[in-house]
């Protein structure tokens, strides 16, 4: 993949682009709280494949402005989508947002452009496909239609299960019928956030490599909702048309989607503008414990802190170390630096392990607060016992590159799933 340049939050166009790192990682943008990825839709496919040979099942979500505004009124939805594998920026002003906070997107990819392209997949190299969501009978013609659309595509299931709530659903009935025909890529058209709880709760009974939340897909497949043109979705108007065909129910989403994002958006922005600019040297040095991984950055927190950290990442998880990462010497942080740790977080998380901060001051406490990271990372500090501190003032051990042995810290750290 291409080496991906994004630039960084900060005042004044002489601070330039942030670069991606040295070797091309490609890593998620963290915006208005959740990790956003940044490739083109071949890219995104290409990942999907991916993710569907590696092992494991992995949840993928698209986010529009309405999902991000039930992330962030539910603390347990909000985990959910920050942990998936993959996180889709689906709406126009989340993609202008992250251009505001000086870290923009390629581009937006949306739930329901992917679907035929996994279709197309399909019938390219085989792989199966379960269709499980929307009005009765809407999945089973969407199935049909792109059965037409790409020949060979192996669509092995269509179920569209009564309209119930995650309680009264009959799960067994569902779990059933997908673990009959074995697929390789479920698609899950129960509207957010029963798809992503729903998924969220089977998956690791599912069996199945790549799970994806897809909305109303099925309902512009099967025809009975038209979608914008082209030029209309470019421009950010899709919801306008949403609106004209469904006036009654989307009014009261789209009212309030506008008010929370017109109440948060200036708090993130203000927190990206206030902050100095710092063009000195940043660098990220690791130090372990017998049960830790503690990763100090120094400077910037930014893309290019990408490389040490996703080290560290995998040493910790090598190693079954919870991860503290320590910033109270950031002078600077930025949108992708955030990313940065979300993705490690996700990868730590997978592991069964942590990943918590330390050293947060007042400044870094309103970054966190204002782009709406607080309740995903826990804060860590040594360990107390009756006001005063276990081991003498506390001290790390020496700090050392990646894999050199240090001394043992007495520490604690929450665990936050």
């Amino acid at each position: 993949m291409r080496k991906f340049e994004t630039a960084y939050a900060g005042r004044g166009s002489k601070q330039g682009m942030e670069v991606g790192t040295k070797d091309g990682l490609r890593h998620p943008v963290a915006v208005m709280g959740l990790p956003l990825n940044s490739f083109t839709e071949d890219e995104d496919l290409a990942e999907l494949e991916r993710l569907t040979l590696s092992g494991g099942t992995h949840q993928i979500c698209a986010v529009n402005v309405d999902t991000w505004q039930n992330a962030l009124a539910d603390p347990h939805l909000h985990r959910i989508m920050a942990g998936s594998s993959l996180v889709l920026p689906d709406g126009m002003p989340l993609v202008w947002a992250a251009g505001l906070l000086g870290c923009p997107l390629i581009e937006r990819v949306t739930g329901v452009d992917l679907v035929p392209r996994l279709a197309e997949l399909s019938a390219r190299k085989g792989y199966k496909i379960f269709m499980l969501g929307a009005k009765p009978g809407v999945a089973e013609r969407a199935a049909r239609v792109l059965e037409r659309a790409y020949p060979g595509a192996r669509i092995v299931g269509a179920y569209s299960p009564a309209e119930e709530n995650l309680i009264r659903m009959n799960h067994s009935e569902i779990l059933s019928r997908i673990h009959s025909v074995k697929p390789d890529i479920l698609l899950v058209a129960f509207g957010n956030p029963k798809q992503e709880k729903w998924i969220w709760m089977h998956r690791k009974r599912l069996g199945v490599p790549l799970v994806m939340g897809v909305g109303g897909s099925f309902d512009i497949l099967a025809g009975d909702m038209r979608r914008a043109p082209r030029w209309l979705q470019q421009c950010g108007l899709e919801w306008a048309m949403r609106l004209a065909q469904e006036p009654v129910r989307l009014s009261p989403r789209y009212l309030r989607n506008f008010l929370g994002l017109a109440q948060r958006l200036p708090l993130a922005l203000f927190a990206a503008w206030c902050q100095r600019p710092y063009l000195g040297h940043s660098r990220v040095t690791t130090a372990t414990t017998q049960q830790m991984m503690h990763v100090h950055v120094d400077g910037r927190l930014g893309s290019e802190c990408a490389t040490e950290m996703q080290a560290a990442t995998a040493a910790s998880i090598a190693n079954g170390l919870v991860m503290v990462v320590h910033l109270d010497q950031v002078r600077h942080m930025t949108a992708a630096g955030f990313g940065v740790l979300l993705d490690a977080r996700r990868q730590l998380l997978e592991a069964g392990l942590s990943l918590s901060l330390g050293g947060l001051n007042l400044r870094t406490r309103f970054v966190l607060y204002a782009w709406r990271l607080e309740q995903l990372f826990d804060g860590w500090q040594p360990a107390i016992s009756r006001n005063r501190l276990s081991a003498p003032e506390a001290k790390l051990p020496v700090r050392a590159n990646l894999g050199a042995e240090q001394g043992a810290l007495p520490a604690e750290t929450r665990v936050r799933g």
